[in-house]
């Protein structure tokens, strides 16, 4: 097998490309995800890789796990039928390191990014400007936990397909629908669906019946939710309890508190029946 010695190879380049520039990803609708068990859990949870770059000496062995899953093809390009296998001289271990921010083997993954969904079952997580990377892939990740189906990014959001919100997330993107940037006022004008937004002046979400499915919103780090939402009057706002005196949470903590509650209420309805 060839290995790569050159830094300035068309591969390298295009792998730096697809992980610094968010048009990139888009255009070319593939991503770079890094380390060994983030591409055992994106491989195990259905998302598709097209070629598997590894350190010279190294060998963790994703391919025949790809093989097993049957991946389908996505976006306007079709993933190679068998997953390629390329090495790097262990000279460039640094220059690896920098594509994707981390270390371990790299991963060139297909991006399955949805148009806007429509008025579907199932609950649907909106990003109302999340800023922070490793707080948009926290989010992904408990709303995979808990049963979200779709999650849909706002403007101003840290973009979904970055190296540091697919480490956060751990191999959550291949279990939710994702989906492209939406502005509030185009989304939930459309959605007729019970709209409830994490506020820590809203209503204690234990007072509250959060069994059915609809919208969750959850607001930026600091300037909470933007004045389009919340001069939304549709939009219901639900608050985590917490004892007096305390700070607001952070927002990844907050959300994931309230989808286990809501995934707690279901749980308990489902074992009374």
């Amino acid at each position: 097998m060839e290995v790569i010695r050159s830094r300035h190879n068309p591969l390298l380049r295009r792998l730096r490309q697809l992980a610094d520039d968010p048009a990139a990803r888009r255009v070319a609708q593939r991503c770079v995800i890094q380390g060994e068990r983030l591409i055992r859990d994106w491989v195990a949870n259905g998302g598709a890789i097209e070629c598997l770059v590894e350190l010279e000496g190294a060998a963790p062995d994703v391919r025949a796990e790809a093989a097993s899953q049957g991946q389908a093809s996505a976006g306007p390009v079709e993933p190679a039928a068998a997953v390629a296998r390329v090495r790097v001289g262990r000279e460039l271990s640094s220059a690896l390191d920098r594509i994707g921010g981390a270390s371990g083997p790299l991963a060139l993954a297909v991006v399955l990014e949805h148009a806007e969904p429509g008025a579907g079952g199932g609950d649907v997580l909106y990003l109302d400007g999340i800023q922070d990377p490793g707080n948009v892939g926290t989010i992904l990740r408990a709303a995979a936990a808990f049963g979200v189906v779709r999650v849909v990014p706002g403007p101003g959001c840290a973009d979904l397909w970055s190296p540091k919100v697919l480490r956060a997330a751990m191999g959550a993107h291949p279990r939710l629908q994702l989906h492209a940037v939406a502005r509030w006022l185009d989304f939930g004008a459309r959605m007729h669906r019970i709209l409830r937004a994490a506020d820590p002046d809203g209503t204690p979400a234990d007072q509250l019946d959060l069994r059915l499915p609809g919208i969750w919103i959850l607001g930026a780090e600091g300037r909470g939710l933007s004045l389009e939402v919340r001069s939304d009057p549709h939009v219901g706002r639900v608050a985590v309890p917490m004892v007096h005196g305390v700070d607001s949470l952070n927002a990844a903590m907050a959300q994931g508190i309230l989808l286990y509650e809501q995934h707690r209420q279901r749980r308990r309805t489902s074992s009374a029946v």
